[in-house]
């Protein structure tokens, strides 16, 4: 088995609960999570967000805002990942209570009702957002964090209490700090999957600003990433999963274009968001000293899967390409 891998002898019947399991990371993590033969627990608000080929996994019904319903699913879990939370930016923008609600409130009810059931492990899944805008790249995890919007100051806010949790009652907390990342699933706010299903659909690209940067890898990677992190990841300790690669917008347009084989005409107004990071670059050498992780797909490779996935959905006319549930 390769160093970067799962144990699969660490999972092996362990109890599993994923809080955002309906979401973009959450569905593909919990996809790895069943092959390790563990005993998974969907985290959703709905049964209308569980897969419908997921007949053996355990669905518990619950909002993070609702403290007894996160108490109720942790009974008996030995591992946890918190991935709940609002992510796309222009709805963390409108919604800005409700999105500190979700994203740091929650954060606080989920570390409680872990603690009250003594989970052994908890991944707390933050962003690379935290960082704000850097002069110096590429960031590590010693980078100050500068959170620019509420998105980034929600999830900053989340890791503080996981860090407080982790100091004031000795829980084992790791926390994540994850570059862009693209693949199946993802809803199609966000900018490949939009670039892909126009460019399917036979639309004009309509973009925004073609000169910032991000640093984008295919979501397979990042969650095997989250399981190495439940594995080996050390208690209040913050671990970032990148490319460390420097893609622009403009180039991840392009690369689409030649990936998908289909070309369109692209109108760009760079004054389209005005808070906005200019560049986003990830070291992730620290994950891979002490996990022993590093990313395997090549970025054209995860565009023709991502690319294929969304055309097979639009092919069987798939509702979860026109809507697939937010973390």
């Amino acid at each position: 088995m390769p160093v970067d891998s799962p144990d699969a002898s660490f999972w092996k019947g362990k109890n599993i609960l994923v809080t955002g399991a309906s979401g973009f990371a959450g569905r593909n993590l919990c996809n790895l999570l069943s092959s390790l033969k563990v005993q998974l627990r969907y985290f959703v608000r709905s049964k209308n967000d569980v897969p419908a080929d997921r007949p053996e996994t355990m669905v518990v019904l619950g909002d993070v805002l609702d403290y007894q319903s996160l108490a109720e699913a942790l009974k008996g879990v030995d591992v946890a990942f918190h991935l709940a939370s609002i992510t796309l930016i222009p709805e963390t923008r409108a919604k800005t209570f409700n999105t500190f609600s979700t994203n740091a409130l929650g954060t606080l009810n989920f570390l409680m009702a872990a603690k009250a059931q003594d989970v052994s492990k908890i991944v707390y899944v933050s962003t690379c957002h935290v960082y704000g805008k850097q002069a110096k790249l590429p960031i590590t995890e010693e980078t100050p964090a500068k959170p620019i919007d509420i998105y980034s100051a929600s999830k900053l806010a989340g890791e503080s209490l996981a860090l407080s949790f982790a100091e004031m009652h000795g829980m084992n907390v790791s926390i994540s700090r994850a570059f862009n990342h693209y693949g199946p699933y993802q809803r199609p706010d966000f900018l490949i999957p939009s670039i892909i299903l126009r460019l399917l659909r036979g639309e004009k690209l309509a973009m925004g600003n073609p000169t910032p940067t991000r640093d984008f890898a295919f979501v397979d990677d990042i969650v095997r990433g989250y399981a190495l992190l439940a594995e080996k990841g050390r208690s209040s300790e913050i671990y970032q999963f990148s490319s460390a690669r420097e893609r622009s917008v403009q180039e991840i347009v392009e690369t689409i274009m030649k990936i998908s084989g289909v070309r369109s005409e692209v109108y760009w107004n760079p004054d389209a968001r005005r808070v906005d990071i200019p560049r986003s670059l990830g070291d992730y050498s620290k994950s891979t000293r002490e996990l022993g992780w590093k990313p395997r797909v090549d970025f054209e490779d995860g565009l023709k899967k991502t690319v294929a996935w969304y055309r097979s959905e639009l092919d069987s006319r798939n509702p979860e390409v026109i809507h697939v549930p937010n973390a």
